[in-house]
């Protein structure tokens, strides 16, 4: 069952796959504990804690030697709102981890707003939250070349083999997420592309499903845990240009159209759908443990206005809000780009 998007994406709205699910007679289940549900501001807010494509892992067929495959139940053949797209039965929507993938393969395929639902072999129901919308079409068809390639590059940029959640900015041509940089984000970490689902593709050997990146210039830069340029475990993507922080350049990759040459790639090597991830300096928390709200901080729930947030920044003024459990993302820049938290 989908459920499309009802309102825009700027729009405040709750996204994560710990949030309320629907009802069914035979019950209902938290889609995966490792995400967590969170209220998004005038911004797009995904979390994920992929340690394997973060969280997508081998044992359920999700890697560079064999892809997602139709032995997981997954087809990009039909609609995930399917049977034949995403069985009910077998494969993924059977165990707890399998439902984690799903979750982050919906919140890269669908819109913010969009909602998918499903039940598992025992007849419970689980809601699954779209967010970035680079395959919505795959909801309920077939997800094409570019709706693969652009879920499968959302999917590596969200991997963190350290299981930590940390805030990321991410840049693509694709309009749903766009182009433009946020200040609090100043690290070129990695461009990311692929084709997680068909192996062979690109020409790459006929067993291995292709997940690529190439480093960007702060790669280096206070890498996070579990991020590229720290002590990785088992990544499961390689530099496409050769060594581990071989850098994305002309002529294999071909920069944003102008205005916006610096804020990423809109090609690699024939790869026509790759995601530019950009960190901040140092890691940050992704909710607070009790501040007070403010209107334009970042720390604290979303209230009038008021004092400072704990690992937040002063609002603009008024007195203070209720206290804070969420962090409110800042808001985009009116170019595009989005933020995503890993």
């Amino acid at each position: 069952m989908y459920f499309p998007a009802a309102r825009s994406k700027l729009c405040c709205f709750t996204a994560g796959l710990g949030a309320t699910l629907a009802l069914a007679t035979a019950g209902c289940a938290d889609p995966g504990s490792d995400v967590g549900a969170n209220e998004v501001v005038a911004a797009l807010d995904s979390t994920n804690g992929l340690t394997s494509l973060n969280g997508l892992s081998t044992s359920n067929g999700l890697s560079t030697s064999n892809g997602l495959s139709t032995s997981n139940g997954l087809s990009t053949s039909n609609g995930l709102s399917t049977s034949n797209g995403l069985s009910t039965s077998n494969g993924l929507m059977t165990t707890d981890l399998g439902r984690t993938q799903i979750a982050y393969l919906v919140r890269c395929a669908l819109p913010a707003g969009a909602n998918l639902v499903k039940q598992d072999q025992y007849g419970v129901t689980y809601t699954f939250h779209g967010l970035l919308g680079l395959g919505p079409g795959w909801a309920t068809g077939s997800c094409d070349a570019n709706c693969q390639e652009g879920v499968s590059a959302c999917l590596e940029a969200h991997v963190n083999t350290a299981g930590m959640h940390i805030p990321l900015w991410i840049d693509a041509n694709n309009s749903a997420v766009g182009w433009g940089l946020d200040p609090n984000y100043p690290n070129e970490e990695a461009t990311f592309f692929g084709n997680i689902f068909q192996p062979g593709a690109h020409g790459a050997p006929a067993t291995v499903a292709p997940a690529y990146y190439c480093a960007g210039r702060q790669v280096k830069t206070n890498p996070p845990p579990g991020r590229l340029g720290s002590a990785q475990v088992s990544p499961p993507y390689t530099n496409a240009m050769g060594p581990q922080y071989a850098l994305c350049a002309a002529p294999s990759c071909t920069q944003a159209d102008y205005p916006y040459q610096a804020d990423g790639f809109k090609a690699c090597l024939g790869w026509n759908n790759p995601v530019t991830v950009w960190r901040q300096n140092t890691t940050t928390p992704t909710t607070a443990t009790g501040g007070t709200s403010g209107s334009s901080g970042t720390g604290g729930a979303a209230g009038t206005g008021g004092a400072t947030g704990k690992d937040g920044s002063s609002g603009t003024g008024g007195t203070s809000g209720p206290a804070g459990t969420k962090l409110p993302p800042p808001p985009p820049p009116p170019l595009g780009g989005k933020r995503i938290i890993t």
